[in-house]
């Protein structure tokens, strides 16, 4: 990298030796040489940013006109980078001369005391989980054996997983249905909510609601088979039960259990043989009065591309919903991972990252490891200053730039047309609801301006546009309906639902 310029008085020399070394000095080999080169860095930096970011943090190396400077992280490479370029440069052109350059490395020296100083932390949390890993594993293989005591022909699926527990699941508006439906449906397996189908968007609690559901079964009901795994890990081995002719073990090892919980449903959209198969399966266990529970990232009659019997099958128990979560709560999932990483951090930096990180759950999270890695480098505690300071590189990645194609594509699936349709002139309502949502979408989620969003969908004029977004929002204010898959659905509903596949897409 090419420093700027930037002149700065004295020269390594100058504090050694009394004259100037014009790149003379070579590789830092000495402990007077390095001691030098620091005070020099101490002084461009500050006494403070010093000791926070360079006091045995860095290490340091000079060839020929180039000074390098060894870091522990890559996180902490591009962040030194940004906040501290200039007073390197300067450094250099004190040691070096003008034609001095500088770079950042990870030093893997430095990297392996990082995570060794890492290790040593987590050492009783890691012993303190121990126990209760080995009482889990220990009940999945018993509870992964068929009828008879033989193991099933098919690996266990997530063997030895740490699944999440119901109890540190925190509950708002927005998630409540689905986590005391979940813990009812644990208490009487079969009995309640059969199947329970959980929706949402991504990073929303769904996998962690499931994870749960299935560890308070394998602690209540030691003696249930329970089997938990993806959509895709039932067709792969589904897929395998093809190839290798071994489809009898394959049923046998499904639909012999009393619990399946099955996670990302959707993944079987347009996979007619998966369907067909899952089908079958679930009328089995159904007539024995066992548990099901799924997942999935929308509503069963949102699922356009799933068979309609396997889409009642869904229905006919309870459907929840868990949505995005709201400040209160989202306030309070940042207050209890803070707990949990123990990272000192005041009430105003808390209430910031909670406003600016409101998509889902899992992008609050990366927020405060953010922070708690910070806090680490830095021994500082987290305020609000910091908080925008630090997260600002991450809150502008976390920007989903949506474009006018993908508004047509997901409205298309949604609603059944084609694009075809979707552009055309005709007028029927089926067409031309999806296409007034589809222009008032544009119009809130992209920049686009009215004629751009106009010529876009088949050459329609400005004012077109205008109606469509005026009509939307007038279905908003009265609460209209309308109908997607045989079904009435709010316009709000059906809003929020696209909305929510535009983001995670």
């Amino acid at each position: 990298m090419q420093p700027t310029s930037l002149a700065v008085e004295g020269t390594l020399c100058a504090e050694s030796a009394g004259r100037p070394t014009e790149a003379k000095l070579g590789p830092v080999t000495t402990e007077s040489d390095e001691q030098a080169v620091f005070r020099l860095l101490a002084q461009q930096v500050g006494q403070r940013s010093y000791q926070n970011w360079f006091a045995g943090k860095v290490s340091l190396k000079l060839e020929a006109n180039l000074l390098i400077m060894g870091v522990a992280s890559p996180f902490l490479l591009t962040w030194m980078q940004k906040k501290f370029s200039s007073e390197i440069n300067a450094t250099a052109i004190a040691c070096i001369g003008p034609a001095a350059e500088y770079r950042f490395e990870v030093d893997p020296v430095l990297a392996r005391q990082e995570l060794s100083s890492k290790g040593q932390a987590d050492a009783a949390k890691v012993t303190a989980e121990t126990a209760d890993r080995k009482s889990l594993t220990n009940s999945d293989q018993k509870s992964e054996r068929i009828d008879g005591g033989h193991k099933p022909t098919q690996p266990a699926p997530y063997k030895g997983r740490r699944f999440a527990d119901l109890s540190t699941f925190i509950t708002g508006k927005s998630n409540q249905l689905a986590y005391m439906a979940t813990q009812q449906a644990s208490e009487q397996p079969g009995a309640l909510y059969n199947p329970l189908f959980i929706h949402g968007g991504v990073g929303l609690g769904k996998t962690h609601l499931l994870e749960g559901f299935y560890r308070k079964i394998r602690q209540q009901y030691p003696s249930l088979q329970v089997v938990f795994l993806t959509a895709e890990s039932f067709g792969n081995y589904f897929s395998k039960a093809l190839q290798e002719r071994s489809l009898p073990g394959f049923r046998q090892r499904f639909r012999n259990v009393d619990v399946l919980i099955i996670d990302d449903i959707d993944f079987f959209e347009s996979k007619h043989n998966f369907q067909e198969e899952l089908l079958h399966t679930i009328k089995h266990l159904e007539s024995h009065g066992r548990q099901l529970i799924f997942s999935s990232d929308r509503h069963p009659r949102l699922l356009t591309k799933m068979s309609e019997e396997l889409t009642t099958r869904f229905l006919s128990g309870l459907v929840c919903r868990v949505e995005s979560p709201e400040t209160e709560l989202r306030l309070q999932i940042a207050r209890q991972r803070a707990l949990q990483l123990k990272t000192p951090i005041t009430d105003g930096a808390l209430e910031y990252v909670a406003r600016r990180f409101s998509h889902n759950v899992r992008e609050l999270e990366g927020a405060m490891n953010c922070l708690q890695t910070w806090h680490v480098m830095t021994k500082q505690k987290i305020t609000t200053t910091m908080a925008r300071q630090v997260l600002a590189d991450l809150e502008r990645d976390c920007i989903r730039i949506i474009k006018m194609d993908d508004i047509k594509q997901i409205v298309c699936t949604t609603f059944g047309i084609s694009e075809a349709d979707l552009k055309s002139s005709r007028r029927s309502r089926n067409v031309s609801q999806p296409r007034m949502l589809a222009m008032f979408l544009a119009r809130k989620l992209t920049q686009a301006a009215y004629s751009e969003i106009g010529d876009f969908f088949g050459g329609r004029n400005h004012s077109t546009v205008m109606f469509a977004e005026k009509k939307v929002r007038q279905w908003l204010k009265n609460q209209d309906s309308i109908r997607v898959a045989l079904q009435d659905w709010s316009t709000e509903e059906i809003i929020e639902s696209l909305e929510q596949q535009l983001l995670a897409s």
